[in-house]
């Protein structure tokens, strides 16, 4: 497998090159080999979809995945552009349900199917009850995520459990945590940082606005974390087999789930555990790429039809 990347966070304009670059590779891949786009919103439609539109056009077997938070509301602004991109696939695939369905209206005449991303399960396994009241806030430290109603709902959470503490790591985007009590703001964070900082969280909070599949929720269910989170995106799926979930912008229900979860040992390792079984048959490495074997093979025979 080669992976070729053609976006940088930090730098927008040094992305342009990057897609140069893939888009030069794509006539050497081989006829019977797979070309895989990652695709989110706005300028990705444009500069990986121009890759898209190369492999197709050079009759490669082509499969693009969806995972940007904002895809819909794309969509909605920009039909013709995201329909011409995606009607050059011949696999999408998606992490939730309503991307699923506009896809399928975008491009009605593409196979288009629900793949979630997959998780390392860790081989040291630890149960939510053993840790300390700690809350772990991951990602970017912005309004999307939510990071202004975690900060909100904190004193609340302090005020019923005073030895509770929540740690908060990732860039910081458009929201300036204030200094209060019992909440430390951190970086971003590598992911053995990451593998320490799930182990010793009771739970994970995540009160987005705004998602696609957040990872750190698949990540909190594989180490037996319950997570608080809303119902947006895929949240609501994963919701059902490992978290909590409250309506967006509700520091008051966010506050109260995670006491909740805080309090109660026993509750917090019951729905961790539950997660924990839902990920190893349903997000583990091996099972994902199980399936994106046969979404590959089938890319190649509507290619080859």
């Amino acid at each position: 497998m080669k992976v070729h990347p053609t976006w940088r966070p930090t730098a927008r304009l040094a992305s342009l090159p990057l897609a140069s670059m893939a888009t030069r590779a794509i006539p050497r891949v081989g006829r019977l080999d797979i070309v895989h786009v990652h695709l989110a919103e706005g300028g990705s439609f444009l500069r990986e979809g121009a890759v898209v539109a190369l492999a197709r056009s050079l009759n490669k077997a082509t499969v693009v995945t969806i995972h940007g938070a904002d895809f819909l509301p794309f969509a909605q602004v920009h039909p013709r552009l995201a329909s011409q991109v995606l009607r050059r696939a011949h696999v999408v695939t998606c992490l939730s349900d309503d991307v699923r369905e506009r896809v399928c209206q975008l491009a009605p005449r593409t196979r288009v199917e629900l793949m979630p991303n997959p998780v390392t399960m860790p081989s040291d396994l630890s149960t939510a009850d053993e840790t300390d009241e700690i809350v772990l806030f991951a990602g970017e430290i912005g309004l999307r995520k939510g990071a202004d109603v975690l900060s909100r709902a904190w004193p609340l959470v302090i005020a019923s459990r005073p030895r509770a503490r929540c740690i908060m790591v990732g860039p910081v985007n458009d929201f300036a945590v204030p200094a209060t009590t019992g909440l430390e703001v951190r970086g971003a964070v590598g992911s053995e940082v990451m593998h320490k900082l799930l182990r010793s969280a009771r739970a994970v909070a995540l009160p987005s606005r705004a998602e696609g599949m957040p990872m750190i929720l698949t990540e909190a269910m594989s180490h037996g974390r319950p997570f608080v989170s809303t119902p947006v995106g895929a949240i609501c799926e994963l919701a059902k087999e490992g978290g909590m979930l409250v309506p967006v912008g509700d520091e008051v229900a966010l506050a109260r789930s995670l006491v909740e979860l805080l309090a109660d040992r026993l509750l917090a390792r019951s729905i961790g555990e539950h997660g924990r079984r839902f990920c190893r048959q349903t997000r583990s490495v091996e099972v994902i790429d199980t399936r994106l074997d046969a979404l590959y093979m089938l890319a190649e025979e509507r290619r080859s039809a």
